[in-house]
């Protein structure tokens, strides 16, 4: 009697703790379809034909922007005698890097870096489509480096840029896109630099070249990179929830 009394009482006391323990709720994925519509934005879409589809577009374009270049002035102009707008306007830019590091934040890690991988291999194979020239022998002007250095950033950028949409202390995400926008850009210039300086090692450029070359893609055109690309990675999520239905 005993015996059976203690038995029911331990099943009482367990079926107790069952009815209080609170129901385990499993937490949606990251970018998985129970988040919120502009939540899922945050994060880089999935790789499908679409996708592809606007990578290739967005080849395109880059190409376009390659045959379109804007004179604005030059930062090693301010503070000379230059009096006219004309005069400070000797950088002729283009905006090809600001737009393959937004095409690998847009399209993540795989999509937008093999956009930005095809776009060199026209320029490389098939036609001249960089700034300043193409072909193979292309890889020997002091330009490329920067090229390598957009193609690395482009799948950084879409690996972790979702990041900078989520809240962490007190930090903006308004900071957090132009601190990525900052680090991208200073890793492109410095990956061009260290490949500058292979070249001048190689003997495929004058040492008392280097100087002038560290200047005209560097110095002169990273403030542009650095303001065009923050503007671009802003435009990131807005420009995924307007292509949902092809990217998502």
């Amino acid at each position: 009697m005993s015996r059976d009394t203690v038995i029911s009482i331990s099943g009482i006391e367990k079926a107790n703790e069952e009815t209080l323990a609170p129901p385990v709720t499993e937490l949606p994925l990251e970018g998985s379809s129970q988040r919120p519509l502009f939540q899922r934005a945050s994060y880089p879409p999935r790789i499908s034909l679409n996708g592809l589809l606007i990578g290739m577009l967005s080849v395109l374009l880059l190409v376009v922007m390659g045959f379109v270049p804007v004179s604005l002035p030059s930062v090693l102009n301010i503070g000379s005698d230059a009096t006219s707008y004309e005069q400070l306007s000797k950088l002729q830019y283009t905006f090809q890097i600001p737009l393959a590091l937004f095409i690998g934040a847009l399209l993540g890690p795989f999509m937008g870096t093999a956009s930005v991988l095809l776009f060199l291999v026209v320029g490389l194979a098939v036609y001249p489509v960089f700034a300043n020239g193409g072909g193979w022998q292309y890889v020997f002007q002091p330009g490329f480096g920067y090229l390598l250095g957009t193609l690395c950033m482009a799948y950084l950028l879409g690996k972790t840029f979702h990041k900078a949409f989520q809240k962490h202390g007190n930090v903006s995400r308004s900071l957090k896109i132009f601190t990525n926008a900052f680090t991208a850009v200073l890793l492109v210039h410095v990956i061009g630099v260290v490949y500058l300086l292979g070249l001048a090692i190689g003997g495929q450029l004058a040492w008392a070249e280097l100087p002038g070359w560290i200047l005209r893609l560097s110095v002169e055109t990273a403030p542009y990179d650095m303001l065009a690309t923050a503007v671009f990675l802003c435009m990131v999520r807005q420009i995924r929830l307007a292509l949902w239905l092809v990217l998502y």
